[in-house]
């Protein structure tokens, strides 16, 4: 089935009617051509136990049994939250797989940020077999109490969004100072537009909402091994890399309904992915930057 038939193609045309009254100085065929369609995503408190397998932020994962919670050094990582894909019904693109439910967890021990690569402090699991071989799992010893993030459903709403100020595609055509101002206002008016949380917000795929300028950047520079200082060779290897990745999941720390924040965040988490990486389903190799506002 063709999940397309959901796009409100009107929504597509009031946003781009909204941004093309701003004063870019930048040509509008470039606005048009950043803009990407994205999945916002809205929580909401539960009137009743979410079912196995539901997308959901918080609580615990629904994961096939014998399935072994994601750790490091001892210490249990963080369940953010599950997706089913089969609920998102705004894949635009059509770059999600049609099936199966993602798991998202990270790792809340102030040490692994220190000493720890980054793709070793976060885990997306993957999981596409018969939903009857899923279970509830139960905190594991050593959990962060922190992060027992709460229970709560999750909405998916057809959404669009431009790239933050320091992304590269900015960088690439040349934006004035105004026009770069202007991506603030613009990013208003599409929330407006669509709904979506005029912050941070919960996103999956699309431009990613960043707090502190760009993630592209930093999910490509993780790919490129550099200990020191960058030389010009990692700086070309760093920005073939950006073009690559591509947002998977956005999640905004601030969030009073999961309670986020509990654990010391108050900025966004983001999940980025290459694109050929997500054609084959390898959810290991996935990126991951968190950012403080």
């Amino acid at each position: 089935m063709n999940l397309n038939i959901f796009r409100d193609k009107n929504l597509n045309k009031k946003v781009k009617k909204q941004l093309k009254r701003l004063n870019w100085e930048v040509e509008f065929n470039i606005i048009i051509r950043l803009l990407k369609p994205s999945i916002s995503i809205k929580t909401k408190i539960p009137k009743e136990k979410i079912k196995i397998g539901k997308s959901k932020f918080g609580g615990l994962p629904d994961m096939p049994k014998g399935a072994q919670w994601p750790s490091l050094n001892g210490f249990p990582f963080a369940f953010i939250g599950q997706i089913n894909l089969e609920e998102i019904k705004f894949d635009i693109e059509n770059k999600l797989p049609k099936k199966g439910i993602l798991y998202f967890f990270f790792s809340t021990n102030q040490t692994d940020y220190q000493f720890e690569p980054f793709d070793k402090i976060h885990k997306v699991l993957y999981f596409d077999e018969s939903f009857m071989d899923l279970k509830t799992q139960d905190y594991p010893i050593n959990y962060n109490e922190f992060a027992k993030f709460k229970e709560c459903g999750i909405e998916f709403n057809e959404h669009y969004s431009l790239p933050s100020y320091q992304n590269y595609q900015i960088i690439e055509n040349g934006f004035s100072d105004e026009d770069e101002n202007l991506l603030f206002e613009a990013n208003e008016l599409i929330c407006e537009i669509t709904g979506a949380n005029q912050d941070i917000g919960h996103q999956i795929l699309g431009n990613a909402n960043a707090v502190q300028g760009d993630v592209s950047y930093w999910w490509a520079y993780q790919n490129c091994n550099i200990e020191n200082q960058v030389s010009e060779e990692k700086k070309t290897e760093i920005q073939k890399n950006e073009k690559e990745i591509i947002l998977l999941l956005q999640v905004d720390m601030l969030d009073e309904i999961p309670e986020f924040h509990k654990f010391g965040a108050n900025g966004g988490i983001y999940f980025g992915i290459k694109k050929q990486d997500l054609e084959n389903k390898k959810f290991e190799n996935t990126k991951f930057v968190i950012q403080n506002s």
